[in-house]
């Protein structure tokens, strides 16, 4: 069994520009997410991690930089954790008409309409084979290790139902996951086969004083109605 501490990364400009971001859009930490990612890492010092994985959007990976340096750890971009493919929606700001068709998808995958996708991007069969194989790979090999993967809300959140089963999905489609917060699961492989327990959700008691901004990455699901 290892232990994963996933941290959304730190606040973006995307994240301020508030535009919808994967490949093409895809900027640096704001200043305020340069400061969440060091509290962050000051508070992970007492966790002993062993290995650091991250997404290889610049938002994340700058995240992961500023953690690592801080544990004195290397860290390994693997592409399998870049956010949601939104397809047509990258690039475009957020409003209410955007967010709709994005929660309205996602929304679709909790349902459990795996084939359901934005318009040029993913279904949820795509999004979970590439999370599952991403996560397999940061396994390899590993037992009793506490393993930290910087990354994003949506394709957190989206997988979090396969990887911990006995989660409510009714939960799940509201949970709130702010810039630097931090999960816990503890988690192994079975024959091939992903198995997790959610141990915390989403804290960010670490984070105070200007970094402690709690902006939600996506807006709950209810929200639609």
């Amino acid at each position: 069994m290892n232990r994963l501490y996933f941290v959304r990364h730190g606040e973006g400009q995307d994240n301020v520009a508030r535009q919808f971001s994967y490949l093409k859009t895809d900027r640096p930490l704001t200043e305020r997410g340069r400061l969440q990612a060091q509290q962050t890492a000051g508070f992970l010092i007492s966790k002993r991690i062993d290995s650091i994985y991250s997404s290889p959007m610049k938002r994340a990976l700058e995240t992961a930089q500023i953690i690592a340096e801080r544990l004195d750890k290397e860290v390994i971009v693997l592409e399998e954790f870049r956010e949601v493919n939104v397809g047509e929606l990258e690039g475009q700001y957020f409003s209410n008409e955007t967010w709709g068709q994005y929660l309205r998808v996602t929304g679709a995958w909790f349902d459990g309409n795996s084939h359901a996708a934005l318009p040029g991007g993913e279904n949820y069969v795509t999004l979970w084979n590439r999370m599952h194989s991403g996560l397999v790979q940061m396994l390899a090999g590993k037992s009793d290790q506490n393993i930290l993967l910087v990354g994003h809300a949506g394709i957190f959140i989206a997988s979090l139902k396969n990887l911990c089963p006995d989660i409510s999905v009714d939960w799940l489609k509201n949970a709130e996951c702010y810039n630097c917060s931090i999960t816990e699961l503890e988690l192994e492989t079975l024959g091939g086969n992903l198995r997790g327990r959610l141990v915390a959700w989403a804290g960010h008691d670490h984070l105070r004083g200007d970094a402690l901004h709690l902006v939600p990455g996506i807006p709950p699901l209810d929200s639609l109605s």
